[in-house]
């Protein structure tokens, strides 16, 4: 009901819940894109110099945090979110009638919209500031163990959860894993991290390697690790003949090899698919 609402869409049972998603996230991004552009591109700039606004981390960011804020937060929950995302959280915010549409033009202006999330300096609320990676978690537990502390001691009843969006690469801060290992946040239960697998840095593409020892490790100290690795489109392919080696072919592939893929043109996608098959290109 929230996403039909966002759209101006009537409320109709007929309406599939995937199609209001994609529209969501279509205007989700498109306004992500527009305020950075509008910073770079057509506000008045004496000097050229670029604001910059992270497109990239902000388009990976689109669905997770669509999913957080229109169908899975509530009012007492709270979000600490990776800085590079701002101008998607600003975005949604403007989708829910938080943000007023003038700061939508001021994109790192003077008393404008902030490209890092501030509790200082942003207009609509913001939960946690996490100007610098690395906050974004620890900000999120320890939050969870106040209130959990508080319910505790009767001081403040409420169910409310805490949530951390965070970058792949942040996970190599070691404030990251202080937090994880401190033994006061141990059996801390509503707190849930969702880290964005864009597997880009500025540093380095993230190997895959990395990943599955950022998830050994959280295993190793007691947390539930889910994976959700596959959009509908994908998934429904999977179901198909064939399915299943297309589901192992990009497993199997590299980093390189699968952003190579994600830019390459219909007409080149396929023999780029099955070439780097081997064996398994008669089933695809």
């Amino acid at each position: 009901e929230v996403h039909r609402k966002v759209l101006g869409l009537a409320i109709d049972s007929a309406i599939n819940i995937n199609q209001i998603r994609a529209s969501v996230h279509s205007r989700v991004l498109w306004l992500a894109t527009a305020i950075v552009n509008h910073a770079n591109n057509v506000r008045p700039n004496s000097d050229g110099t670029k604001v910059g606004g992270h497109q990239s981390s902000s388009a990976s960011s689109v669905a997770i945090l669509s999913a957080l804020f229109f169908e899975t937060m509530k009012s007492d929950d709270r979000i600490a979110i990776k800085p590079h995302a701002s101008p998607v959280f600003h975005a949604i915010q403007y989708l829910l009638g938080e943000l007023d549409e003038s700061y939508l033009e001021r994109f790192r202006a003077y008393r404008g919209l902030q490209a890092y999330p501030s509790r200082t300096k942003d207009p609509e609320i913001v939960d946690f500031s996490t100007g610098s990676v690395g906050l974004a978690g620890p900000a999120a537990l320890f939050g969870a163990l106040t209130r959990d502390y508080l319910e505790t001691h009767s001081l403040e009843p409420t169910s409310g959860r805490f949530f951390a969006h965070l970058g792949d690469a942040e996970m190599d801060e070691g404030s990251m894993w202080e937090a994880v290992i401190e033994p006061a946040l141990n059996g801390i239960d509503r707190c849930t991290w969702v880290v964005d697998v864009n597997r880009q840095s500025l540093d380095r593409v993230v190997p895959g390697i990395r990943v599955r020892q950022f998830m050994d490790m959280l295993t190793a100290n007691d947390w539930t690790v889910f994976t959700a690795k596959y959009g509908d489109r994908l998934t429904e392919l999977m179901h198909r003949p064939g399915g299943e080696a297309l589901r192992r072919r990009i497993d199997d592939m590299s980093n390189e090899e699968y952003q190579g893929l994600l830019v390459s043109d219909h007409g080149k996608l396929k023999g780029r698919l099955l070439n780097g098959a081997g064996k398994g290109r008669s089933d695809l």
